[in-house]
């Protein structure tokens, strides 16, 4: 092989390893070694050094130039930020922006640093100046303590940045709120010890297994995620898919079931309860799905609450639940909603074509006309002009008279309406970098698993500098690829892993407690 040749054949093999999280040391494997001298005899294979520095920082390079270019084409930018802990117990903190589609950036190893309020502003400060503050119009987190105090740092700096809270967090919060509720905590209990039970012994799990399967049912009983209660859900829909499998596994006589176990499943109550608690928790777990969608966006926030509250308040009164454990229900909902949204996501409501049946209230209106006035100003426009397009929006005249304008909405997003039909308006600019803000920081969260399928048990000795640009290659990849093939660089391996096997291992008694502490930090 000629040189050209031979560094092209490198670069893309190097480009396959860091994209599949393929092992630096792949090469030295002779049966990889026979394998490549089959294809290609001539061709003498990377080192695992080679993989590991020059041929690693070329890669990232070519990548990070394109992620500049990205940002540097957005008119919008969004700061997604989290915090995780490494397979070496040392802090990592994330940044994802989005422009609006999410590109890994950057990641800080805190070392010694503790993630204070103060300290994480000081970093989300050094990312938005390098990005450009001109670009950067939202930051989006959790609700965690010291995410509120560095929004607080980050607002006094740059006023015309919103600070927002992850829509998805607060509906996982709003699950665990009412998973802690008496009547709720106690049925959830019990089912996991029906659950853990029939998986655990080998006999129960393989008469349960062979019934499902006279029934023609592949359905297997399911354990809830370890940091997400929305696996309640898929724990009791599991549990009333095989109830029949379950009940005729109870009084049968080679099972040997343990008596409590059968009390628990030939019980009708408690089978009352599973589906009456799922009509409680269905709705919220929908909701879940749905904001963490790849096309949600901020204006989906506000109606996404408004109809999880009339559900809710729709199925409360057939529930099992307490007066009292109804009241801290809708009051908790309440709660989360006001952490949760914020008077852009009305402004997004209302800006959003989809959205023409306004729910908005006076006072959120008022809100919402604020935060566009702002923005005006902050772009320099002339506000009169962009509240008089708004005006002419709301009334459908002008421009908006058309019904076939209305129309397209439906198949196209709302940022592009704004720019490519109606981008002669002078509300046009306000419009689209509103509705490009992200309602979640699932980004960022997405963004750990990628971490944890590099730096694993067995890769421990990789440097935290060489973990951060293998993840950025592997992460940013898909911007080099077209827009019809968006899986085209993504793996199974890519998504968070929520495997069954983490939480049967752990004990029963400090699983909440796992759970209610990966929630709240």
């Amino acid at each position: 092989m000629d040189e050209c040749s031979q560094r092209n054949a490198d670069e893309c093999f190097a480009r396959a390893v860091y994209a599949t999280g393929s092992p630096l040391m792949l090469t030295a494997n002779v049966y990889w070694k026979r394998f490549l001298n089959v294809l290609r005899p001539a061709y003498t294979p990377p080192t695992r050094h080679a993989l590991s520095t020059h041929l690693l920082d070329r890669e990232f390079n070519r990548v990070q130039a394109k992620v500049k270019q990205t940002i540097d084409k957005a008119d919008c930018i969004s700061i997604i930020s989290d915090g995780w802990s490494n397979v070496r117990g040392q802090g990592i903190i994330n940044y994802i922006v989005t422009t609006p589609q999410p590109v890994f950036y950057k990641s800080t190893d805190t070392k010694d640093n503790r993630h204070t309020g103060p300290y994480i502003a000081d970093e989300l400060k050094a990312v938005i100046n390098d990005i450009g503050p001109e670009k950067a119009f939202a930051l989006v987190t959790d609700n965690a303590a010291n995410m509120k105090v560095a929004w607080a740092h980050v607002k006094e700096t740059y006023p015309h940045i919103t600070t927002i809270g992850c829509a998805a967090h607060a509906l996982n919060l709003y699950l665990k709120d009412i998973m802690a509720l008496n009547t709720m905590n106690t049925l959830y209990k019990t089912a996991k010890q029906v659950v853990k039970y029939v998986k655990g012994k080998q006999v129960a799990s393989a008469i349960y297994l062979s019934k499902q399967k006279e029934k023609n049912k592949n359905t297997t009983l399911k354990l809830p995620s370890i940091t997400r209660w929305g696996g309640v859900v898929i724990m009791y829909n599991s549990l009333l898919e095989g109830k029949e499998s379950l009940q005729e596994m109870a009084i049968s006589q080679t099972a040997a079931i343990e008596s409590v176990i059968k009390r628990i499943l030939l019980d009708d109550v408690f089978w009352e309860r599973v589906t009456s608690s799922l009509r409680i928790l269905k709705p919220i777990a929908a909701a879940i799905a749905k904001i963490e969608g790849d096309n949600a966006i901020l204006s989906d926030v506000k109606c996404l609450f408004a109809e999880l509250k009339e559900e809710i308040q729709t199925v409360l009164p057939t529930s099992l639940l307490l007066q009292a454990e109804e009241s801290a229900l809708v009051k908790s909902l309440e709660k989360r909603q006001e952490f949760c949204v914020k008077p852009i996501h009305a402004a997004a409501y209302m800006l959003d074509p989809k959205y023409e049946k306004s729910i908005l209230p006076v006072e959120e209106i008022s809100s919402a006309y604020t935060v566009i006035t702002a923005m005006s100003h902050h772009l320099g426009l002339d506000e009169g002009k962009v509240l008089g397009s708004l005006a002419k929006y709301r009334t459908k005249q002008g421009l908006w008279e058309w019904d076939g304008i209305w129309q397209s909405c439906q198949h196209i997003s709302a940022s592009t309406w704004w720019k490519g039909l109606c981008g002669s308006e002078a509300l046009a600019p306000v419009a689209s970098i509103i509705l490009q803000i992200p309602p979640i920081s699932a980004a960022s969260e997405r963004n750990w698993s990628l971490f944890g399928n590099t730096h694993t048990k067995v890769c421990n000795r990789l440097t935290n500098a060489r973990v951060e640009k293998l993840v950025t290659i592997r992460a940013n990849l898909r911007l080099f690829e077209s827009d019809t093939e968006p899986s085209s660089t993504s793996l199974d391996s890519d998504t968070e892993d929520e495997s069954e096997s983490d939480i049967e291992e752990a004990d029963m008694e400090d699983l909440d407690e796992v759970q209610e502490e990966a929630i709240e930090t």
